[in-house]
């Protein structure tokens, strides 16, 4: 349900002052995570589910052979039919395939990991929504996906973005990447300075270095690949790694900055973890987070409870601003991933 639009209270002091929010696309927490030795992963549990309905749990977790997997189902039909009413055994029958059961480690993605390593990563983030990809990209701007169930988003979304509260503060902002679902929203159709505000991923490159970053960010899809399946998982990684993360680490504007990395839907890939109910659209399955900044905790597992909306409800909270809806209002605002009282630390590269 839509809350108040407009300013909530006067933001509260904090040294950020700059917040880039990553999304890739369709993979799970176990399926990048699932072997890190102190997140909540697969390791050491005897893992198993059925390759048949109703069959014998006989399929376990295994290493991809590949770093380009295939696409799979990751609808909401599909979705729905792989949680199996929360026992979270229905993937491999579902997908038709038992490429959902395998995973990825250390060797394979080397950045991830050291962010991991140094910074946050969370596992209990969930997808907003248990369905694809539309949905998810709404929750993470608007708190709430209009009733989308899938990736057919209407020519003109009514409900307001956070886009329009940053505005009415005079917050700057701008969403890179894959732009087309969230100019969408009326506000952005009806306001062409906002509408101004959407380039394409190579464009934040150039924004960093000529100092023209703007408060809040959103690259939707590095500039070197999503990790959509069947695309390499190392180019989205490695263009994370580089073009954002380390970038940003090595500016000017590291003292102040605070980067979200995370993955808008499942994919189709297994994960162990059943998500809480909290309406009738989600929460989705668990994706990674990552959370760098030279105020995250230091090799910290996050193990509260956040969702795509949580980090809306982050910059909500950074720049004093009201709710979009009851899912934003709801959230956890990250506060457990930070320690804002000691000095920035320096930036160590993942």
């Amino acid at each position: 349900m839509p809350a108040r639009l407009g300013p909530a209270s006067p933001s509260p002091p904090s040294p950020i002052d700059r917040v880039v929010v990553v999304l890739q696309e369709n993979h799970t927490y176990d399926n990048y995570f699932g072997t890190y030795a102190r997140g909540d992963g697969t390791a050491g549990k005897g893992i198993r589910v059925p390759a048949v309905a109703g069959g014998p749990p006989t399929v376990a977790p295994s290493h991809s052979p590949t770093l380009k997997p295939v696409d799979l189902n990751h609808n909401w039909n599909s979705a729905h039919a792989d949680f199996n009413s929360g026992a979270m055994d229905g993937f491999v029958y579902s997908e038709g395939s038992p490429t959902t059961m395998a995973y990825f480690d250390g060797s394979d993605l080397p950045h991830y990991w050291a962010a991991a390593d140094r910074y946050v990563l969370c596992d209990r983030y969930f997808t907003s929504a248990m369905t694809e990809s539309a949905p998810n990209h709404l929750f993470l701007v608007a708190g709430n996906c209009g009733g989308l169930r899938d990736d057919r988003v209407p020519a003109r979304l009514p409900f307001p973005p956070v886009f329009q509260s940053l505005d009415a503060v005079g917050v700057s902002w701008k969403v890179y990447g894959f732009t087309t679902w969230l100019e969408r929203f009326a506000y952005i159709q009806d306001h062409p300075a906002a509408k101004s505000k959407f380039a394409t991923a190579r464009q934040f490159s150039a924004d960093l270095r000529s100092g023209a970053l703007p408060s809040v960010s959103w690259i939707i899809g590095a500039p070197g690949g999503t990790e959509h399946p069947p695309q390499n998982v190392q180019a989205g990684q490695d263009s994370v790694a580089t073009d954002v993360v380390n970038a940003l680490g090595t500016s000017p504007y590291w003292p102040g900055v605070a980067v979200f990395v995370t993955w808008d839907d499942f994919g189709g890939f297994y994960d162990h973890v059943a998500p809480p109910a909290v309406d009738a659209f989600g929460y989705g399955f668990r994706v990674p987070c990552l959370v760098v900044s030279p105020y995250a905790r230091n090799g910290f597992i996050d193990h509260v409870v956040n969702d795509h909306t949580s980090i809306l409800k982050f910059i909500e909270t950074r720049f004093g601003l009201a709710p979009l809806s009851t899912r934003d209002a709801a959230a956890n605002d990250f506060v457990e991933a930070f320690d804002l009282s000691s000095p920035p630390r320096p930036f160590a590269a993942i």
